[in-house]
């Protein structure tokens, strides 16, 4: 049986994510990471990464650290999405009294297309602005075409590079800001 999901999800509730979402969340970034990032990539550098990134251990963690705020997208009650924002210092070239870093976004891969991601890029910015922040930067794999194009709608500037390390295989990202 094939679903499909409206071009506008409707239904959508963002939420703080808690202790309790740990393993949902552990689940959803491992598979939408591997769906992002597979095919581009080498299995072992893949499952390393995923070993050491995405466990319900390594997500209570995050959730417990006080510079970090996850945000759980859901769709009719479906996990469909999470943003993890980060406060602390930036990258170099990032320009700002109070950064505050989007570390992860990420859309399960049947909401792709469905306005998620828009809505969860919305929630950082809204977040940003209550907690005083002046300025929402990121970083994005230089091949992640898909990604970039959604970053590129929102207005950023390209301000440097960084590595990425995927298991044994050392990446280049973009660094990307967007002052508010």
């Amino acid at each position: 049986m094939t679903s499909t999901v409206p071009r506008h999800a409707s239904g959508i509730v963002i939420r703080a994510a808690t202790s309790a979402d740990a393993a949902v969340l552990a689940e959803l970034g491992a598979r939408t990471f591997r769906d992002t990032f597979a095919a581009d990539n080498r299995p072992e550098d893949m499952e390393a990464y995923l070993a050491s990134h995405y466990s319900p251990t390594v997500q209570e963690r995050e959730l417990r650290d006080p510079e970090r705020t996850c945000l759980l997208a859901e769709v009719d009650g479906t996990p469909a999405g999470f943003t993890l924002l980060q406060t602390g210092p930036a990258e170099r070239g990032v320009v700002g009294r109070r950064p505050l870093h989007v570390e992860r976004l990420y859309v399960d891969k049947p909401f792709l297309g469905a306005g998620l991601g828009a809505a969860l890029m919305r929630r950082c910015f809204e977040e940003a602005r209550t907690r005083g922040h002046d300025v929402l930067w990121l970083c994005v794999w230089e091949r992640n075409f898909r990604a970039r194009a959604f970053y590129a709608r929102w207005g950023p500037t390209e301000v440097g590079e960084t590595t990425f390390i995927l298991g044994s295989d050392v990446q280049r990202d973009l660094v990307l800001a967007i002052p508010l």
